[in-house]
């Protein structure tokens, strides 16, 4: 369906350069607006309610992930994807306006302030999920899979370092006499925009591969319908629950900041921390996972992340059982397990996703995988129901079990059999 030809060295180097730069201050960018720890204390200064917070993952979740195949549809037979990563750029903006409303007194109506939150963080998300689509073509394309874990853990090692610093600019944030609330998340959501802007500029400097798409074989592809590749493809559904029951961390994730500071009493400063060791882990993963994914494959690195993941919700199970004391001085092994399991998403999920997939049906691929995984938009609502319902012994140990699934289904997936080598017509920037 797609003609090929050797890739372009000049055009590799160049694109690994872009491709590492856009990842770098894409990290640190949300750094500084983290769903798990950073948004989830904005919203708590508005509301105590478990769901609305857990409404932070859902939104972000479901925004990024449900329309996502309807652009996989949408872009398949387009030759050119570049196009459409660009449009999706636009809804960076969403946080310089989150910064302007707070600085002009938006804070002060908090119902109106939390409903104008989600709106720009579903803009955010929703043109972001769009553009991951086209994004992750292009590095399939542009890439070899023998380098592609390489590239990855450089961009996730240098971006997890840079969010060491970030993780400190936050807690002399929050910590500064001379900014209250709510100039101090207005300022962070501020330095959000700005660090889009160099990966902004680093993906239109992007050179897309070229390539002839036969429009005819494209058109039989798709008698079948959009869930084609789950249906006749086993590898791919075995790989779709693994993910899941792995995604089940997010049922979690948005509370532990609120369990730190509400109930083992940890000041707000300790935020700073917990982006801080999030950064860390996602460095030594990223280093470590990289090297893991280029020797022995994706599948290994899905199995090692599905397991060190169980590590977050069972400390936290352990901290709040035993009621704090000095383990509570440890909670960032929290954010260190939730670092590790980010990173394996990259270099474990999507790397074996782009290896089992056709050439030719890789956007429908990405995008029917990522909407599939949009069942994990309510899991951070139900954990708040559920923390409302019992209690967070229980919600901590449901976690748990549901990753420790999902590290079980890891065993049984196979090696990533990789497609023949994509090679392309031509160079086009």
């Amino acid at each position: 369906m797609e003609k090929r030809t050797n890739l372009d060295p000049s055009n590799y180097r160049w694109n690994s350069v872009a491709f590492v730069l856009d990842y770098i201050f894409f990290n640190v960018a949300l750094s500084f607006a983290r769903p798990d720890s950073v948004l989830p204390a904005f919203v708590r200064q508005f509301t105590r309610s478990a769901p609305v917070i857990g409404l932070v993952a859902t939104v972000w979740n479901g925004c990024w992930l449900l329309p996502q195949i309807v652009a996989a549809h949408w872009i398949s037979d387009k030759p050119r994807k570049k196009p459409y990563l660009m449009a999706g750029l636009s809804g960076r903006v969403a946080f310089w306006f989150l910064a302007l409303a707070l600085w002009l007194g938006l804070g002060d109506a908090p119902s109106v302030m939390l409903t104008f939150f989600f709106v720009c963080l579903g803009i955010f998300a929703l043109t972001d999920g769009l553009a991951s689509v086209a994004w992750f073509d292009m590095l399939a394309r542009a890439i070899p899979m023998k380098r592609r874990g390489r590239l990855i853990g450089i961009g996730q090692v240098i971006g997890g370092l840079a969010g060491l610093g970030v993780g400190w600019v936050i807690s002399l944030i929050l910590g500064s006499p001379r900014l209250g609330f709510p100039d101090t998340y207005a300022l962070m959501f501020a330095l959000v925009g700005v660090a889009f802007v160099p990966s902004s500029v680093a993906l239109v400097l992007l050179r897309e591969p070229r390539t002839e798409i036969d429009l005819e074989a494209w058109a039989r592809t798709q008698q079948n319908g959009w869930l084609r590749p789950l249906v006749q493809d086993r590898t791919f559904r075995r790989l779709m629950v693994c993910r899941v029951l792995v995604g089940m961390v997010a049922l979690a994730s948005p509370f532990y900041v609120v369990h730190a500071t509400d109930v083992l009493n940890l000041p707000e400063t300790a935020v700073g921390g917990f982006v801080a060791a999030q950064q860390v882990a996602g460095v030594a993963a990223g280093a470590l996972l990289g090297v893991v994914s280029d020797r022995w494959g994706p599948g290994y690195t899905i199995r090692i992340g599905s397991a060190l993941s169980i590590l977050g919700p069972l400390f936290a199970l352990v901290a709040h059982v035993a009621d704090g004391g000095l383990l509570s001085q440890a909670y960032p092994v929290v954010y260190v397990a939730l670092g590790i399991f980010q990173s394996s998403t990259m270099l474990g999920f999507y790397n074996y996703l782009l290896e089992i997939a056709p050439d030719d049906r890789r956007p429908a691929y990405i995008g029917l995988g990522n909407t599939i995984m949009g069942v994990l938009t309510l899991a951070p609502t139900l954990g708040g129901w559920l923390l409302e319902a019992t209690s967070y012994t229980t919600l901590f140990a449901v976690t748990a079990g549901l990753i420790f699934a999902g590290f079980l289904a890891a065993m049984g997936m196979g090696p990533a059999s990789a497609p023949e080598e994509l090679l392309v017509v031509g160079d086009g920037a």
